[in-house]
Order: structure tokens, then sequence, then C-alpha cells
């Protein structure tokens, strides 16, 4: 049951070191779910015998493949998402492959595997025009907010607030909203974390014990997954009602999707990227 706290594996180090192994006592009778970046299917595959998950969706990883210098070919990203969605039963959900700094191709890519058969997620990342916002919002029956990694927690919320207010009901998942105050502040459908890893393997920041000099990714992190699977369990009993209303909702795309993306207004691109106050909000 939504909403969903994703753990996001990166280059599958820290995992490997029984963080996602099955534990038979665990307090929780439920596994969590993953995100994995198309970029790091390799690892993943070679590992996720030993993991406890019960499903997982696939990111194209083109934030990481774009600061790393690598190209995802739309073809071979749509190719490998036909594959595993038709052989693997755990993969639920595929995200569309953006194109950083360029809303328009991104839409295009997404409208590509939409043809292709392939129900991918957009995503609407923070400093694009509210147009895009609205438009993808419009025609897909679930997207992503994204671009809004770095930012100031409380800023980084109010954002995130100004878009469900534009577009809610919606289905909606937070790209690195993982923290506790964004979980329980908003409605997702989902979200996926990494500061399960990267909090104690890089700072020393463990949920469960606090500020430690105790980092490294060879660190066992089962704890943190358990507070995740608590939050996500606290999640789902607060935002109950509100899941109810989103399973009301369509589950496929308009027909009127791609009409739309034809029939572009110009002038829309020309509005301020910021997303100020909706009347009556704050």
């Amino acid at each position: 049951m939504p909403p969903d706290i994703r753990l996001a594996l990166a280059d599958g180090q820290a995992e490997r070191n029984g963080s996602l192994d099955r534990h038979p006592t665990s307090a929780h009778d439920h596994a969590p779910a993953l995100l994995v970046s198309y970029v790091y299917l390799e690892p993943f595959f070679e590992n996720r015998a030993h993991y406890h998950y019960r499903d997982w969706v696939m990111d194209s990883g083109a934030f990481s493949a774009h600061h790393s210098g690598i190209e995802i070919p739309l073809e071979a990203y749509i190719e490998k998402c036909r594959e595993l969605l038709a052989t693997d039963r755990t993969l639920t959900e595929v995200f569309s492959l953006d194109v950083i700094g360029d809303h328009l191709a991104s839409r295009r890519n997404c409208e590509a595997m939409w043809s292709a058969g392939i129900p991918a997620i957009p995503c609407y990342h923070h400093g694009e025009p509210e147009s895009v916002l609205l438009e993808l919002a419009a025609a897909y029956p679930k997207i992503a907010l994204g671009g809004a990694v770095g930012l100031r927690s409380a800023y980084k919320l109010r954002w995130a607030q100004q878009c469900f207010a534009r577009v809610w009901p919606k289905r909606i998942h937070g790209f690195g909203f993982g923290a506790g105050t964004h979980i329980l502040a908003l409605p997702w459908h989902s979200v996926d974390a990494t500061n399960w890893e990267s909090g104690p393997c890089l700072w020393g920041n463990w949920k469960r014990y606090g500020k430690m000099s105790v980092r490294g990714s060879k660190q066992n992190l089962r704890g943190e997954v358990e507070d995740l699977l608590t939050l996500e369990r606290r999640a789902q009993v607060r935002w109950r009602p509100q899941m109810v209303e989103l399973d009301a909702l369509p589950s496929t795309a308009p027909v009127v999707r791609l009409a739309m993306a034809t029939n572009r207004n110009v002038k829309s691109e020309r509005y301020t990227s910021g997303l100020g106050p909706v009347k009556g909000t704050s």
C-alpha cells in the first residue's frame, strides 16, 4: 500500500554487506522497496539473489550519467525496459529518460517510451516552467518531482508543496525526498531515499545511533532499513484517505496525451520558472 519509500541503490557496495539480506526475525513483516538506476543494473543483478525486497522500480540514471559524461541511448533504454517488464514481475514502474536541462527533449523521450509500450513516469524538475508541471500532470497518470537535491530542506519542501497545490489529486513520486519531515508533510505516492546509505557511510549520520565516527561502505545498514520501514508505515497510516483517493484515479494515460504535445502553447515557455504561492495558500 502506498506511499512507498524506496531505497535507492548506488553501486552495490553497501548493500552487499548484509544490509538487505533476509532477516526472519525482523520486526517488520514486509521487505523494503527499491529504486535502481539503469546505470547500476549490473551490480544489482549480481547481488539481488541475496536481497530481501518486495519490488523495485527503474530510474534512467540520467542525472548520474550526465555528470559522469555517460550517454544513455533512448533506444537501448526502451529495449531494456521492455525486456525487464516482460520477464521480471518484481519490476513495477519505470521512469522516463530525462535530458538534463531540456524539458522539451525529456517530454519527447517520455512520449517515445509510451509509443513503444513503456508506461514511463516523467519528471518535473525544479527551475522548469510551471506550464511543464501542469502539462505533465494532465497527460500522465503519475509524475515525479526532481532536480531539488542540494536545496535547503525547508525551501525544498515549500517548492514541493506548491507543486502539490497545483496538481493534486495526483500520483507523485519524490526524487530525493527521503527525509521524514518531507515524507510526513505531503501525500506522496512514492519517494526514494539515498540517506539510508549516504548518511552513515559518508557522514557518520545514523538514524538509529545518531552522529558517530563509524563511516565507510562496509557497514551493515540493516538498522537504517528498519527505521525507514517504520517511517513508511507511519506515512501509510497518515495518508491512507489520500491514497484511497488516488486509487480511484485512472491508471493509464489519457488518449489525448500525444495531441497535447502537438498543440503546445509557445507562450507558455516564457513563463517564470519559479513557483509562487497559489491564491489561498502560503
